[in-house]
């Protein structure tokens, strides 16, 4: 399903990530949104795992991989695909344009329907 609208959406600053690998936002009229920063780029997901309805803003994210606080399920924040069990639904993913110093999330799911 997709979430939000295909018109962008900014989510603040790009410092908004300095010292940070990830931040959680949440934008009007959106759910809660986790933007991360890895090795200069920028990508967008939904902060909520799809196994425990956990927020993935308090897990840890591995280079590419975020990991759930709960059940420690991990997924790909490039596709959103799961990347072990517990989770067998893909993670929501966002497309993310930088413009003037601005992050801007497109509400267009980005990752099909992928499962494990």
């Amino acid at each position: 399903m997709t979430t939000g609208t295909s018109a962008p959406c900014n989510v603040g600053p790009v410092g908004l990530l300095d010292g940070r690998e990830m931040v959680r936002v949440t934008p009007e009229g959106w759910p809660p949104l986790l933007i991360y920063r890895v090795d200069g780029e920028i990508y967008a997901t939904a902060d909520t795992c799809t196994h425990a309805t956990a927020s993935l803003s308090e897990g840890e994210l591995e280079g590419h991989t975020i990991v759930c606080p709960v059940h420690w399920a991990e997924f790909d924040i490039r596709t959103g695909r799961p990347l072990c069990f517990p989770a067998t639904q893909a993670l929501e993913t966002f497309p993310v344009s930088v413009e003037d110093g601005q992050i801007y999330v497109r509400g267009t799911n980005s990752n099909g329907s992928e499962e494990l």
